[in-house]
């Protein structure tokens, strides 16, 4: 019958073929070196992963500093009296501000 199809085993060359051609290309391809682009000047830099860091780094450095400083704001913010009579109070039993006051410390908890 020589309407009927080829055999597998006829094809098989033809692929092997078709796969050593695509080896042996991206071999090729690969075996090429590109040169790199050096700068002609500082003003014109090539783009840097260590830039892309030393921009990370600051943003780091900037955020724990304000992170940081939060709790001293409040602090120096704060009405840290327990009631608004405390400075008359104070001012009454110490006038002078020669002897020191002792708190029960039973009484905070």
């Amino acid at each position: 019958r020589f309407w009927s199809r080829p055999p597998v085993a006829a094809a098989l060359p033809l692929a092997k073929m078709v796969m050593r051609g695509a080896l042996a290309l991206s071999r090729r391809a690969m075996m090429t070196i590109e040169p790199p682009v050096f700068t002609k000047s500082r003003f014109a830099r090539r783009s840097n992963m260590m830039d892309e860091d030393r921009v990370k780094f600051y943003n780091w450095n900037l955020a724990c500093i304000a992170l940081t400083a939060v709790p001293f704001l409040w602090m120096y913010t704060v009405n840290y009296r327990t009631s608004e009579d405390t400075m008359a109070l104070i001012r009454t039993l110490n006038p002078m501000g020669l002897e020191r006051i002792k708190y029960d410390l039973r009484l905070y908890g």
